[in-house]
């Protein structure tokens, strides 16, 4: 027995306790808008927090001690007051920018809610529907994404892609698939307001979402309630799109197919998947890759059983993604040189 290895092993399990309830006090603190109350104002007594943010001063003072231990907040013994620093308020506080990463943690009440769930589908081998997870899921999957998606895809990510922006300027048309709350069909039909823009999305619940926010950005898109297997295939799409999509449908080999199927000549699918190595052991030192798994253990694995689908995982890889494209009958998988941290971007065609 290694004594220093067993302490120090004790002393990461503590810790990832402690980040465990952090993170549930960054998510409450987004809530509250508290992040927002501390931007930019200085130093801050808890009392005045309180005041700011409209909260109890006995909470304010104890969620600052909080967030100061996890080190989100700094704190001033000598005056006892806190401050958000503005190198953390970048990621905190402006939900418009690209770079707000509190939406991450939206999803971690559905997914710890569903441990009962997962304990029976891991001693079944069955799955935990998408439904299961709770009405608030598809909102907080979008709001990890939403701000990245709505500040980069036409600006950056578009123009990365080989003649679609050309297609979509001159009244082309596109679809995506898997589209949630629809933040990618209104992002496109925004910025391309002559072009065919549909959003394809078997969830009722995301649907119902993503048709009230068209509806509030007066933009015009087509909403199908329905699977991949539904896609129409006539006339051919200009542009098909899926974002974390392709690794929780029940048979990602046919919807690959029907994608191939469906797109015009000349047309491209655009595949975003995680953005993992294919070799296990170069993921643990990565961040946003240990995070990816957790979301896949805890969300994308059980949903796609549930399903009766092959549970591949968010971490499936570029090697898997490229072997399946190659089956469905793509000539052309080409990994596109865009930056993210987190997501990698396929362009596939005939």
């Amino acid at each position: 027995m290694d004594k220093q290895r067993a302490n120090s092993f004790m002393l990461k399990m503590v810790g990832d306790v402690a980040t465990t309830m952090a993170a549930s006090l960054v998510l409450l603190g987004s809530r509250l808008q508290l992040f927002e109350a501390m931007a930019g104002a200085g130093p801050l007594q808890p009392e005045a927090l309180a005041q700011r943010a409209g909260i109890a001063p006995r909470y304010a003072e104890e969620w600052l001690a909080a967030m100061a231990g996890a080190g989100y907040v700094d704190y001033d013994p000598a005056t006892g007051a806190f401050e958000l620093p503005d190198e953390h308020a970048q990621f905190l506080a402006d939900r418009t920018s690209e770079y707000w990463l509190a939406g991450l943690f939206g999803g971690l009440p559905s997914m710890a809610g569903a441990i009962a769930q997962l304990e029976l589908a891991f001693r079944s081998g069955a799955g935990v529907g998408f439904a299961e997870y709770g009405a608030e899921l598809p909102e907080a999957l979008a709001a990890m994404n939403r701000a990245v998606y709505n500040n980069r895809l036409v600006r950056s990510w578009l123009p990365a892609v080989p003649g679609v922006v050309d297609r979509m300027s001159a009244g082309g048309r596109a679809i995506d698939i898997g589209c949630g709350v629809g933040v990618v069909p209104i992002a496109l039909a925004s910025a391309f307001p002559g072009a065919t823009v549909a959003g394809l999305e078997p969830d009722a619940k995301s649907m119902a979402l993503a048709r009230a926010a068209g509806q509030a950005a007066a933009v015009d898109v087509q909403w199908h309630e329905a699977g991949v297997e539904a896609l129409p295939t006539d006339p051919g799409w200009d542009f098909i799109s899926t974002f974390d999509v392709v690794h929780d449908l029940p048979d990602p080999a046919g919807a690959l197919a029907r994608i191939r199927a469906a797109l015009a000549p000349q047309g491209t699918y655009l595949m975003v998947e995680p953005k993992v190595s294919d070799a296990l052991h170069e993921n643990f030192g990565n961040p946003f890759a240990r995070m990816l798994y957790g979301i896949s253990c805890l969300h994308c694995v059980p949903q796609s059983l549930a399903l009766g689908g092959p549970g591949l995982g968010a971490c499936w890889g570029e090697r898997r993604a490229r072997a399946l494209a190659e089956q469905a009958g793509f000539g052309r998988f080409e990994r596109l040189d865009i930056r993210s941290p987190a997501m990698a971007f396929y362009a596939l065609g005939a």
